[in-house]
């Protein structure tokens, strides 16, 4: 070992040149390019109504609301196989169908009352 260097024998000393410091200017300037899209509008689930036609079958009047119900579960199977369009048409066709059994239920209660009314009224 050589005293005066501190290395070990047979290794050279090595030595590190000191890189002088460069001032590096940049122009940084971004660019955004957009490119046309077509505007797709994109689906991800359409209500069936099935709940609301079972309800409108057991409740109001059920002979619309057996219908109801087949639309209802035409618009579940249109929606599986992936046609978004005929789906929406068929819950809406059941939703519309649910609202006629609501105001048909609505409408017969009322007959029955004025019926009831004037047959007890009457005697």
């Amino acid at each position: 070992m050589d005293p005066k260097q501190g290395n070990q024998p047979g290794y050279p000393q090595q030595r590190y040149a000191v890189q002088p410091q460069q001032g590096y200017s940049y122009n940084h300037s971004t660019v955004i390019v957009t490119q046309p899209v077509a505007a797709v509008p994109v689906v991800h689930s359409v209500p069936d109504h099935m709940g609301l036609a079972i309800f409108t079958t057991l409740c109001c009047c059920w002979p619309i609301g057996l219908f109801a119900i087949m639309k209802a579960s035409e618009s579940r199977t249109a929606l599986a196989s992936g046609d978004f369009q005929r789906a929406q048409t068929l819950s809406q066709d059941s939703r519309r169908l649910s609202l006629f059994s609501i105001a048909g239920g609505c409408v017969s209660i009322v007959i029955v009352i004025i019926v009831v009314v004037t047959m007890v009224t009457s005697n």
